[in-house]
C-alpha cells in the first residue's frame, strides 16, 4: 500500500514539518500505527474502510507528536529541565515509556473506528 497521508493533506491541517521531512515522518508514523492495529487488519485497510479518514488524521497526529517529543527531550532520560526560572518535568523518562504512551494515544485516536481494539 502506498502512503495513506500525502503532503497536501497533512499541510492543510497541520504545519509542523517541512515537505522534505514529511515522507520519512509519514512512513515512521504509519509504522507506529500499523504496530498498534496489527498487520492482518492493516493489510485489509482500503480508502473505503470505515474510519479511513480518522486513520489519516491519526497518522497526522502521530507525526505531530513525534516532532513534539523530539523537540522537548521526552524519552531521552531527562526527568526535568530548568532554564532561567522556567522548568519542565517529564514523567516519561525512556523510550519504552514513550512507545507505550504513543500506542495508548493511537488507540484513543482510533477509538470507535473498529480499526483497533480501542477503549
Amino acid at each position: 500500500m502506498s502512503s495513506i497521508v500525502n503532503w497536501e493533506y497533512y499541510d492543510s491541517l497541520h504545519n509542523n514539518c517541512e515537505s522534505d521531512e514529511f515522507p520519512k515522518l509519514e512512513a515512521l508514523a504509519e509504522q507506529k500505527v500499523r504496530e498498534v492495529i496489527g498487520k492482518p487488519n492493516w493489510d485489509a485497510i482500503t480508502p473505503q474502510t470505515y474510519g479511513y479518514d480518522v486513520l489519516k488524521d491519526c497518522i497526522c497526529n502521530v507525526i505531530d507528536k513525534m516532532i513534539s517529543d523530539a523537540n522537548s527531550g521526552r524519552g531521552k532520560g531527562l526527568s526535568s529541565v530548568s532554564n532561567d526560572g522556567y522548568s519542565e518535568t517529564y514523567a516519561i523518562k525512556d523510550e519504552a515509556d514513550l512507545r507505550n504512551e504513543m500506542a495508548s494515544n493511537i488507540r484513543a485516536w482510533l477509538s470507535g473506528t473498529g480499526l483497533v481494539r480501542a477503549y
